[in-house]
């Protein structure tokens, strides 16, 4: 009868040991599931700043661009000469010109920025899923940047 409560309570204390670890593995995946779902919100977050500092961007270009062509059309109001009109419009462009090479210098900075930033993020946050035994890859998306169209890469997870 001895033999039967040890090899008993045996048995028990084995399912007991097994089923502990297995919940102790899914709260690790919990664990890692949620830090992907923050480093996408992180991402997401990133997303938003470039689009508003793009949009800051374009808005400061248009702005500067409608004071410039409104230089010209105050010049042909005050009645000034077509060579005078001329002198301006060739003012005008350059400094378009100028405001626009700025423009897109700091609009390629601030989405090279970004891409740099969310794919680190993504990369590492991939590693430190593979290393826990979980798939993950980078999920692409399409999003506007002022006037341009880039893929970000937000993680997706692809095996448990």
């Amino acid at each position: 009868m001895k033999k039967l409560i040890v090899a008993l309570f045996s048995v028990v204390a084995l399912f007991m040991f097994m089923g502990t670890s297995t919940f102790a593995a899914e709260s690790d995946h919990n664990e890692i599931l949620q830090k992907i779902d923050e480093t996408n919100v992180r991402i997401e977050a990133e997303i938003q700043k470039a689009q508003g500092k793009g949009d800051q961007l374009l808005a400061t270009l248009s702005l500067e661009t409608a004071k410039l062509d409104a230089k010209i059309e105050n010049a042909r109001l005050n009645g000034a000469s077509p060579t005078d009109v001329a002198v301006i419009e060739k003012e005008v462009k350059k400094k378009k010109d100028e405001l626009t090479e700025k423009y897109n210098q700091d609009l390629d900075k601030l989405i090279n920025d970004l891409i740099r930033k969310t794919n680190k993020m993504t990369a590492d946050m991939i590693e430190e899923a593979a290393k826990e035994g979980i798939q993950a890859e980078c999920s692409w998306v399409y999003v506007q940047i002022a006037d341009r169209w880039v893929w970000v890469d937000p993680i997706q997870i692809v095996g448990v």
